[in-house]
């Protein structure tokens, strides 16, 4: 088969011109979030199934969907890209096979290191940046997050096809280690790059909300919403979830239903990032002393009929848990019942083992109304809560139930020492001062 370069100057092992224009049109839907990364897949596979690259990126795509139905289709897909690259692939598409193996058997830590080997002699391709820059956000592995970045950056400069989509990925990384004031420059330079870079937007909105710059926060949403709104996947529900956290810190309760009925949880969508979004926003509005209807029941019935039995990801798992827990409902007990029975020898049932049991019971001991036993569970965990993967922004749920707990528990001294700590990350939050005076006015 032939080999011919791609638009960053990889070699690519595939049939012909056209092969590779469709490798390339799948590659920037993946990267852009594109409601057609799944046609642009689908045409690739038709113009050259035969492509190491093209079996490669159809098991990626398939477990980033995080489907159940899926993983019999990674796993598929993995076995071919190994095949044929061991037959015609040259060694960067090895890698990437090798990767893939790793993943569909639960070796995280085993696939981002082949990404992180592969980058190092091809530091130009930007699928093994974004599957690593995955990767590592998942496993909730801050440093190699951030530095994963650091080490491509030389390789890359302005012109190369998709440079704003690294500087992106280089400012979320920096953002999630606390390196606010350079995410925030590198960020906004990928926007002006490219209004539609959805990832860019949406690393300077994480920012703003750790800064707790929520005016701001509502505005940089909105000002590029037109280049990017209807033209992306489900990851546009996640960017408006972002815009509701202003809202609900400003106290405008109204504005965040609103964006929580129109936008992020229009539809009663079964995908795990959206049911994320949505869990724990109305959480967070419960905290608030917000009344949400019955949008609690109908988000736990969808769970109820999809998701019980999943097991993937913890961080989705445990956001299961929390609005089965936020419903009442006794489904709550029988899926952390069953994360605490999680045997897999994998990373993921390591942190299932680990992490994911405690917490889980811990939601369930507080939906109940048990707020010392919700104590007991998530109080000891609460520095481990990183290794389920997802941002600070979205773990702070957690943090936000344990401090409910402890007041609700008349712990005072655990609820003010929780308080300051939050206070410390989070100075500008006017939820965490309302809760420190009740507190202090206790104390």
């Amino acid at each position: 088969m032939p080999e011919m370069k791609d638009c960053r100057g990889l070699t690519v092992t595939m049939s012909g011109p056209d092969a590779l224009a469709a490798h390339e049109e799948l590659t920037n839907a993946y990267l852009g979030f594109k409601v057609n990364t799944g046609d642009c897949l689908k045409k690739a596979l038709s113009v050259d199934a035969e492509a190491p690259m093209h079996q490669a990126m159809a098991g990626y795509i398939f477990l980033l969907m995080a489907l159940k139905p899926m993983v019999s289709r990674a796993n598929a897909a993995s076995e071919k890209a190994t095949e044929l690259a061991e037959q015609r692939g040259n060694a960067r598409e090895k890698l990437h096979a090798a990767a893939l193996a790793k993943w569909c058997v639960g070796d995280i830590t085993g696939a981002a290191d082949r990404l992180e080997a592969l980058l190092i002699e091809w530091p130009k391709d930007i699928l093994a940046i974004k599957l690593a820059h995955y990767l590592h956000f998942y496993k909730g592995d801050v440093v190699e997050h951030r530095d994963s970045l650091a080490r491509v950056m030389p390789a890359w400069s302005l012109g190369m096809p998709g440079y704003s989509a690294v500087l992106g990925m280089r400012a979320f990384g920096l953002e999630e280690a606390g390196h606010y004031e350079e995410a925030e420059r590198i960020g906004r330079r990928a926007v002006d790059l490219d209004p539609e870079d959805t990832w860019a937007i949406h690393s300077v909105a994480h920012v703003l909300e750790m800064q707790g710059r929520h005016q701001e926060g509502i505005e940089w949403i909105d000002r590029n919403a037109d280049e990017w709104d209807g033209k992306i996947h489900s990851f546009a529900n996640h960017v408006w979830w972002h815009k509701a956290l202003y809202h609900l810190e400003l106290g405008q309760y109204e504005e965040v239903l609103s964006l929580y009925d129109k936008r992020f949880y229009s539809e009663l969508s079964d995908d795990g990032l959206d049911i994320a979004n949505a869990s724990s926003m109305l959480m967070r509005l419960r905290l608030h002393g917000i009344d949400v209807s019955d949008r609690f029941e109908h988000l736990a019935d969808v769970i109820i009929k999809n998701k019980l039995e999943e097991a993937l990801l913890p961080f989705n798992d445990l956001h299961y848990s929390l609005a089965l827990a936020g419903a009442s409902k006794p489904e709550a007990k029988l899926l952390s019942e069953r994360i605490c029975k999680e045997d897999r020898k994998t990373h993921w049932g390591a942190v299932y083992r680990d992490v994911g049991a405690p917490l889980s019971q811990g939601l369930v001991a507080y939906g109940n109304g048990d707020f010392r036993g919700a104590i007991e569970a998530l109080n000891p965990i609460r520095y481990s809560w990183s290794r389920i993967g997802g941002s600070h922004a979205q773990r702070d749920i957690f943090q936000q139930v344990l401090i409910d707990a402890a007041m609700k528990a008349e712990d005072w001294a655990l609820a003010n020492s929780l308080l300051a700590e939050r206070t410390a990350l989070r100075p500008n939050s006017h939820e965490t001062h309302r809760r420190a005076e009740q507190v202090a006015s206790a104390l």
